[in-house]
């Protein structure tokens, strides 16, 4: 699965510009400002299945995008060159541990 890494400040369009190039489901990462939680929405391809719902206003930055998604869970969304609407699915962020202690196990 592509996976496509945005900056937190990247305008939506831009970032689904790089998810259309590939027309299939995309994972869509960005780093928050800290530094400490890298966030990942699930990109559905537009699909023609779907109500056809308002455009995101292509000036919105893609977390934006992520903070929606993160709040109701899924969001059915749509830019300004797709004719359909897509998905979105929100998953768990990935927070580092400052120490992770490693174990090789062996038989």
């Amino acid at each position: 699965m592509p996976v496509i890494i945005g900056q937190i400040n990247e305008p939506v369009d831009d970032v689904m510009g790089l998810v259309s190039v590939h027309n299939c489901p995309v994972l869509v990462a960005i780093l928050d400002n800290q530094g400490e939680r890298l966030r990942f929405i699930h990109v559905s391809p537009p699909n023609d299945a779907l109500e056809i719902v308002e455009e995101t206003p292509a000036h919105h930055p893609i977390c934006s995008l992520f903070e929606l998604a993160e709040e109701h869970g899924m969001l059915e969304f749509r830019v300004r060159y797709w004719a359909h609407t897509a998905v979105a699915n929100a998953l768990p962020d990935f927070t580092p541990k400052e120490q992770v202690q490693m174990t090789m196990l062996r038989r």
